[in-house]
């Protein structure tokens, strides 16, 4: 396995998410590349962590990364998985491992159209 996110993936595209007037602009970040031989698109997006807000929160100006926040209850980073043939939850783990490399965030892998509820998560170190 590489070492970081950036041997590994690279950002294909990005999208912002949110256009109602009581939800805040965020940007859906799109990465493609190799994983332990298998060719995966990724959609990541940052999601608040103890609110009950289910609104996307971080804005072009604001990139995952970028920048130290102070929200109530924090946030997480959630890659959703795209692949030809779905990746057990082991690797699913090695993949979130693999992001905190460049983002220390928690973080959430779920394949395609799995829930929130049912990824696999990696928290913070204590």
């Amino acid at each position: 396995m590489s070492a970081q996110w950036s041997d590994c993936f690279s950002q294909v595209g990005a999208a912002e998410r949110g256009t109602g007037s009581k939800t805040f602009k965020a940007e859906v970040l799109i990465w493609q590349g190799y994983f332990e031989g298998a060719l995966l698109c990724i959609i990541s997006t940052v999601r608040l962590t103890g609110s009950n807000l289910a609104h996307f929160l971080v804005n072009s100006s604001a990139r995952i990364g970028a920048h130290d926040w102070n929200l109530r209850g924090g946030h997480y980073v959630d890659l959703r998985v795209l692949s030809r043939d779905p990746l057990s939850a082991a690797a699913l783990r090695r993949l979130a491992e693999l992001a905190r490399t460049e983002d220390p965030r928690p973080v959430a892998v779920r394949q395609g159209k799995q829930l929130l509820a049912d990824a696999v998560r990696v928290p913070e170190p204590a």
